[in-house]
């Protein structure tokens, strides 16, 4: 069973469909890779519709769609938030580490980087995982690079400007 409640059997078919979709796409079976994402995310849809929107089920589905980071941003934004809701810690570990590599390797964003490393750093506090606790270590480095670039400083700036115009004026 997972950590957030879903039965072995139907857990273990989901297993099978993505290391379907990984090995088509590593053989350079693009259509076969296709199929089987499909399929995969039909079953997420079942399984959706059997348990409820469980963070497993969703950070799967970030993890197979198509349609760029924030749609990914928006699949596992959801899992963390059900992951909150059902207090399951191991998810919440592992959706933060998701959406800190999310925001740091792809999206390049110093500020919501920061933030879900941040977010990571005090679940793994609470629930240790060494493999995670790695990937900490490794994302900081890359932020640490990223702070040092003449553009992330200027949109830094920008940002910073913007959230004082969303202020106002203090009294």
């Amino acid at each position: 069973m997972t950590p957030d409640g879903i039965a072995t059997e139907d857990w273990d078919r989901v297993h099978e469909l993505a290391l379907e979709v990984v090995n088509a796409s590593a053989e350079g079976e693009e259509a076969a890779s296709k199929s089987a994402t499909l399929r995969l995310r039909e079953l997420l849809d079942e399984l959706q519709q059997k348990y409820g929107p469980l963070p497993s089920l969703l950070a799967t589905r970030a993890d197979y769609i198509s349609d760029g980071p924030e749609e990914r941003d928006y699949w596992l934004a959801a899992a963390y938030e059900q992951a909150q809701k059902l207090g399951d810690t191991k998810h919440l570990v592992w959706i933060a580490a998701s959406l800190a590599t999310l925001h740091v390797d792809d999206r390049r964003d110093l500020v919501e980087g920061s933030r879900w490393l941040t977010q990571l750093e005090e679940h793994l506090r609470a629930t240790p995982d060494d493999s995670e606790a790695a990937e900490v270590v490794r994302l900081r480095g890359i932020l640490e690079t990223l702070k040092g670039q003449p553009q992330n400083n200027e949109m830094q700036l920008t940002r910073s400007a913007h959230r004082r115009a969303e202020r106002g004026p203090r009294s």
